[in-house]
């Protein structure tokens, strides 16, 4: 018998609930999607996904927000301060190109985009950028970007290189008066003679189980197949993933390998809430016969709780030694628990801000507390920073001039990354403080970083300062001639 394959939701796979979407041909493809699905209502604690064992009379389970807290951890440390730099080209190309940057990035919502991107590509794995443009809107308004679901994309690979992707179709589930249907667009790269790119793009509605083959035809179709304008050479549609796996061409979620143990918190932290709860209220044993209901004289059940007093008819009703001090057991199981799960996951109790002052005063116990997290930070950062280089590259070299006739000769956006451990303002400071001192910086670098602490200086700061300066020096040096040449 051959083995299992072993895949990126093999994890997951015993908590897929529902039927699996028949209207994807590919296992590995039904696979993603349902763990997209699965790692969703992890984040979001959906009971349904764990099933508790209900102990005694403990109906209502409690769910630890586990998944949850795993995840904001690492997508506060991720990415922080994401922003675009603009250099080079000449000041006049380099203002325009600022200009017009702040422009997009505003209107189209950008950093909250991405921020909501982050966090979903942290949980599902994959997050996905489509660039679109619509040449009948007005100028300065034409090109959009959004974030889509990672279940609606299916690229076209190379049969002999997976990473190789030739094309991408973007899938939509949709429901019509004739069925349920596909409706797909699709981009195709078009080798041309100079080895490079065109684009392709076709949008039309396809047979649930007739949509991603190469010959399977639409039945009605949105768009015919349009090549986009000359300029744009690259695929729209830009794909991160949460980490790299070689030969895999999607990513992982980060609660991936984490299910069953998120699972035994909960099971864990239901018991011990049963166990609290019997500790209080007790478990009794009498040979007394049942208590007998006056009004109907049947038998009934024993009422317990304050101000009740029972009447028993045997020779003994005591509470059963055994079910107080459970708290500490439970209390220290469920603590190791957690503390696997979050040293599995990289994510230090400092991570998800409980920290000893003395900790995060030091700046070497910070970074060695942190370096878990950090380090895993990192890799993700990478990620992000190349696929967002190249997005922002296309937009300025592509897709501004095709769409809204701007060119910027010689200049370059670049994705930028801020500092995920706070600044200690004092010592750096100090540290400044310290070179301005010794001749080390000038008080240009000076304002410079203090400004990153976030002052803010006039623009002729420098100018003022320095006559300021001046004029200081000069009426000390002529107090001092004065008082040489009384003496």
């Amino acid at each position: 018998m051959a083995a299992n394959l072993f895949t990126p939701y093999t994890t997951g796979e015993p908590f897929f609930q529902g039927s699996k979407p028949s209207w994807i041909p590919g296992d590995l493809d039904i696979m993603r999607i349902q763990a997209y699905q699965l790692y969703e209502e992890m984040y979001w604690n959906v009971p349904t996904v764990f099933q508790v064992s209900l102990r005694g009379s403990n109906e209502q389970p409690i769910y630890v927000p586990s998944a949850r807290t795993i995840v904001d951890a690492t997508h506060r440390y991720t990415a922080p301060g994401f922003s675009v730099a603009v250099s080079g080209g000449s000041t006049g190309d380099q203002g325009k190109a600022m200009a017009e940057l702040e422009t997009f990035l505003r209107r189209e919502r950008f950093l909250s985009k991405f921020s909501g991107a982050k966090r979903y590509g942290i949980i599902k794995g994959d997050w996905v950028w489509h660039i679109t443009a619509d040449p009948d809107k007005p100028e300065g308004s034409r090109i959009s970007i959004t974030s889509i679901d990672p279940g609606m994309y299916f690229p076209i690979t190379d049969d002999e290189n997976v990473d190789k992707i030739l094309g991408a179709h973007l899938v939509e589930y949709i429901t019509t008066p004739d069925g349920p249907r596909i409706r797909r667009l699709t981009y195709r790269k078009v080798p041309q003679p100079d080895g490079t790119n065109k684009i392709s793009v076709e949008d039309g509605i396809f047979e649930t189980d007739k949509w991603e083959g190469p010959t399977d035809k639409p039945v009605k179709i949105l768009q015919p197949v349009t090549m986009l304008p000359d300029d744009i050479t690259s695929l729209p549609v830009y794909h991160i993933k949460n980490t790299e796996t070689p030969g895999d061409p999607f990513g992982s979620s980060e609660l991936r390998g984490l299910e069953v143990i998120a699972g035994a918190l909960h099971q864990v932290m239901s018991d011990e809430d049963l166990a609290l709860a019997l500790d209080g209220i007790g478990v009794y044993a009498t040979d007394s016969s049942h208590p007998i209901d006056p009004a109907t004289g049947q038998k009934t059940t024993w009422k317990m709780g304050p101000g009740n007093v029972q009447h028993v008819d045997g020779k003994f009703f005591n509470r059963v030694s055994g079910v107080s001090g459970l708290g500490d057991s439970y209390g220290a199981h469920y603590n190791r628990l957690w503390e696997a799960l979050k040293q599995a996951a990289s994510t230090p109790d400092i991570a998800i801000g409980s920290v000893d002052v003395q900790v995060a005063a030091s700046g070497v116990a910070l970074a060695l507390q942190l370096g878990p997290m950090l380090s895993k930070a990192a890799d993700k950062n990478q990620l992000i920073l190349d696929t967002h280089n190249q997005l922002f590259y296309d937009w300025l070299n592509m897709w501004e001039p095709a769409y809204e006739g701007m060119s910027f000769k010689g200049v370059v956006l670049s994705s930028t990354i801020g500092d995920a451990v706070p600044t200690d303002r004092v010592q750096r400071f100090a540290e400044l403080n310290d070179m301005l001192d010794r001749g080390v910086i000038d008080t240009e670098y000076y304002r410079s970083e203090v400004s990153k602490l976030g002052y803010v200086f006039p623009v002729d700061i420098g100018t003022k300062a320095d006559a300021e300066f001046q004029a200081r020096n000069a009426d000390q040096f002529a107090a001092r001639l004065n008082s040489d040449a009384n003496a």
